[in-house]
């Protein structure tokens, strides 16, 4: 092998030359290796938060979910609380109207128009009597306090209802009070 002096520094000879060159590619391969590291542990750490805000995001669609339900049956359970301490008064008005004696016919009107905007409004906001007279005996709507014999009639249908029963939606908030056949 030639070697031209005049391309070589003139303080190095050529197997320093090639030790630095090896340096330098060992140098230049470990930079390489480490930025690969840096962005395979920057894809990893994405990777990792995006998982997070996903996850994040789910958590706040369920309690978003669970928090207009839980709104949902609190505001449910208030109309039914406040059903069951109104429903005695519209009872009242009922019975009432239901006497056979009538002094003052245009009070008994006045009266019956409050009774029936009293049910157009529990109507308006789905609380709805239970219809009971006739139907086939039901313990998750019917309350029975009286079973009587009649002839007739089917065993376990209702003949008589004592107290109207009501529900809110699908939900019993009052049971009607029954005498059912025996």
């Amino acid at each position: 092998m030639v070697v031209n002096n005049n391309d070589m520094p003139k303080d190095m000879d050529p197997t320093e030359e090639e030790m630095k060159q090896t340096e330098e590619t060992e140098a230049t391969e470990a930079t390489e290796n480490e930025v690969a590291e840096d962005a395979s542990e920057k894809d990893e750490r994405i990777a990792e938060l995006e998982e997070r805000y996903l996850r994040l995001q789910a958590d706040y669609s369920n309690f978003r979910r669970r928090s207009g339900e839980e709104k949902q049956q609190m505001h449910l359970l208030g109309m039914g609380e406040l059903a069951l301490d109104i429903l005695p008064i519209l009872d009242n008005f009922e019975r009432a109207l239901a006497t056979d004696d009538v002094k003052d016919e245009k009070f008994y009107e006045g009266m019956k128009m409050i009774a029936d905007q009293f049910r157009d409004e529990l109507a308006k906001n789905d609380i709805v009597e239970i219809d009971a007279l006739n139907a086939p005996f039901d313990p998750n709507l019917h309350h029975a306090v009286m079973i009587e014999e009649k002839e007739g009639v089917e065993a376990d249908v209702v003949i008589d209802v004592l107290q109207k029963g009501y529900k809110l939606k699908d939900r019993v908030i009052r049971p009607a009070m029954v005498k059912v056949s025996k």
